[in-house]
């Protein structure tokens, strides 16, 4: 297992040593273990970010004798340019409430434990988000890849097409095929998760979106021919957006509460029930894997409703497109269903289970 590439960014002598320390106690006594690159000054900090191949990074604000924070410089030049976690340990804290913090940029008080703090970076690296979004991690060895073995062989297509947009899609599907299948070539299991895009990145309300009005929430069943602004001009050129459809098609998604739509005849929730849920067995419905609680919910297809676009709602989530399609398709199948007169089937099944012998 590779050591956790830390970055220290400290002028103290006595809280250097205080680092070197800990570090040297936790390797020994732990299965992921640290390297550590300390820089005793701005220019030092400065200098290391502009190769960052590391794991994470803990800053001190004050790195002089001046009154200057150039710690933060350092922070405000990592956040949202450099994908590493960053934590700030300072007893200047107070002095930086701009800076609001997140699951990977932390605040921390000179009076914290760094032992409890290495392990805080240690369940961020567990995750394996640093492996693969860092510079040289295998985000960017699986997009070497695909230029060499997949855009050096068709590049001919694109030569004289003029909009980027459209091949970065082409290699983002290329690199979702990837990530699709397992090193043996089976298809890879989804986490929960990727259900779920949020908070949501079109700024206009599409298919798929989890929306919440007068405080309860549906998803936008509408086709997206029908959401997409089209424009049409009038006889002086004026352009001017209009949907096709007059409204939004929604379907309640409601909580999953198993132990009352899930029970046997004796009152007792049964297993069996659960599992016809959560694996779509009935097409009027759809599960949802947890997202604000912890069971899950339900799309219910039989008490569609829907609302004007002028209606007043907020967007949470997005249904990504892996699992959207397999959504809209049940919801067809649900309402397509033409069904048949009965032609006494049971006596068929019980004639052919009498002949199973002859």
């Amino acid at each position: 297992m590779s050591p956790i590439n830390l970055l220290i960014i400290e002028d103290e002598h006595t809280q250097i040593q205080a680092y070197e320390d800990v570090i040297e106690q936790h390797n020994k006594k732990n299965e992921y273990t640290f390297v550590y690159t300390i820089c005793k000054s701005f220019k030092e900090g400065e200098q290391a970010l502009k190769t960052p191949n590391y794991d994470a990074a803990i800053i001190d604000l004050k790195l002089s004798n001046s009154n200057e924070l150039e710690g933060k410089k350092l922070v405000e030049a990592v956040y949202q340019k450099i994908r590493i976690p960053i934590i700030i340990y300072s007893g200047s804290i107070a002095q930086i409430d701009d800076i609001q913090e997140n699951a990977l940029l932390k605040k921390k008080l000179r009076t914290e434990q760094l032992s409890d703090i290495l392990i805080e970076i240690i369940s961020i690296y567990k995750t394996g988000i640093t492996g693969f979004l860092r510079p040289s991690g295998s985000l960017d060895s699986k997009l070497t890849h695909i230029f060499w073995n997949h855009l050096a062989t068709d590049l001919d297509i694109w030569i004289n097409h003029n909009n980027p947009d459209t091949l970065l899609r082409y290699i983002i599907s290329h690199f979702q095929e990837y990530l699709d299948i397992n090193p043996v070539g089976d298809f890879q299991d989804y986490h929960p998760s990727e259900v779920y895009i949020k908070p949501p990145i079109k700024k206009n309300n599409h298919t798929g979106d989890i929306i919440e009005f007068n405080g309860k929430l549906f998803l936008i069943l509408t086709p997206a021919c029908d959401m997409v602004f089209n424009y049409k001009f009038d006889e002086k050129g004026t352009k001017t957006p209009y949907r096709k459809a007059e409204s939004i098609l929604l379907a309640p998604v409601i909580d999953f509460d198993y132990k009352k739509c899930c029970l046997n005849k004796n009152g007792e929730v049964n297993k069996g029930k659960i599992s016809d849920f959560v694996k779509n067995i009935n097409y009027r419905f759809h599960y949802l894997p947890p997202y604000l609680n912890s069971n899950g919910y339900i799309i219910d297809f039989q008490k569609l409703t829907s609302i004007d676009f002028e209606e007043k709602i907020t967007t949470l989530a997005t249904i990504s497109s892996p699992f959207i399609k397999d959504i809209i398709s049940r919801f067809s199948n649900y309402y397509s269903r033409q069904g048949q007169p009965t032609f006494n089937q049971d006596k068929i099944v019980e004639e052919l289970y009498n002949k199973r012998k002859n």
